[in-house]
């Protein structure tokens, strides 16, 4: 079976990494899917994002991974594709209401589109884009948040940011 792991990936964290990494193994093929989200504005293009994770996946070694984009209904593009699965990462109690209600509206489109939440490792529960784009507003961002190649990325952008 096939699934889509979507997200806005801006920028791409450990975590997001971390349920690639776990999801991988799963399934046939994984998709994950740079999207649009109308809500945020981005730090980076879609085609920045998609680059990034493109060489994110490929140093994890990964065969299974595909990288694309999509500007629409995720579940549009996983019935589109031929995936049954829409692969949702939680990282607290909070955030299951939000993923329940889309997964009801997503299954609504195609009978055959399943959604699987996968909970985030709790050393890692604490990360997520927005946490980053805020830590970059002050100049900081620990360690242990974004891979190396996206700290480069962030700080060619936004020069150096501290660490501490």
């Amino acid at each position: 079976m096939k699934a889509v792991f979507a997200g806005t990936f801006d920028p791409p964290t450990y975590g997001h990494l971390d349920v690639i990494g776990r999801a991988a193994p799963i399934f046939e093929q994984l998709r994950v899917v740079v999207g649009h989200n109308i809500r945020k504005q981005p730090l980076f293009s879609v085609e920045e994002r998609v680059a990034m994770l493109e060489k994110l996946a490929a140093a994890m070694g990964l065969s299974n991974i595909v990288i694309d984009s999509w500007d629409g209904l995720i579940a549009d593009y996983a019935l589109r594709n031929d995936c049954g699965v829409l692969l949702r990462s939680v990282r607290n109690m909070g955030e299951i209401p939000y993923e329940q209600v889309m997964a009801a509206m997503s299954g609504r489109f195609g009978k055959s589109l399943e959604t699987m939440l996968m909970f985030a490792r709790p050393e890692l529960s604490d990360i997520s884009s927005t946490a980053v784009r805020e830590l970059i507003a002050w100049k900081r961002l620990p360690k242990g948040i974004v891979p190396d190649l996206v700290q480069k990325e962030l700080e060619k952008r936004f020069g150096p940011l501290l660490q501490d």
